[in-house]
């Protein structure tokens, strides 16, 4: 009895930390509220995985039941990329790298990361992230949910 009444404890306290696991970012609280209502987000936060397999891992949550628009899903697989992709953890310097390099370490699409390289070669070395911003036609919001992932 003591036993259960101590893991009801242990539970009940380390309940708010794991909500606090979370990184902050773009789509945070649509993975709170998507993904916590079934499950905790340990598995999350331990796991590092390709944009493919957080796309299949969301897509089957979806099947089970998980409730969200498209755009939604989107802003999951997009926050989970980010924060606990395989290439989390790499940095790219968008003042050397080529397209190829952008896109894979970014996972921007083809189209931005070719903008990127030819604003570069075109006007100059970036600065800042504001810099990479400005470039025309380029998704800001992808830029902005992986501004940690890019150093100069």
């Amino acid at each position: 009895m003591k036993l259960v009444l101590m893991l009801g404890l242990v539970a009940a306290v380390c309940a708010p930390l794991r909500a606090q696991a979370l990184p902050e970012g773009p789509g945070k609280a649509v993975v709170e509220r998507m993904c916590k209502s079934c499950h905790g987000l340990d598995n999350v936060v331990r796991g590092k995985r390709t944009r493919d397999k957080w796309s299949e891992i969301v897509d089957d949550m979806v099947s089970r039941g998980a409730k969200g628009s498209d755009s939604e899903i989107d802003q999951v697989v997009d926050y989970l990329c980010a924060h606990f992709g395989a290439e989390a953890a790499t940095k790219v310097n968008v003042n050397k790298a080529d397209a190829s390099e952008l896109t894979a370490a970014l996972g921007i699409s083809a189209a931005d990361a070719n903008a990127l390289v030819g604003y570069r070669a075109e006007k100059g070395s970036f600065k800042s992230i504001q810099d990479v911003m400005k470039v025309p036609g380029i998704d800001a919001k992808k830029i902005e949910s992986v501004q940690d992932r890019i150093e100069f």
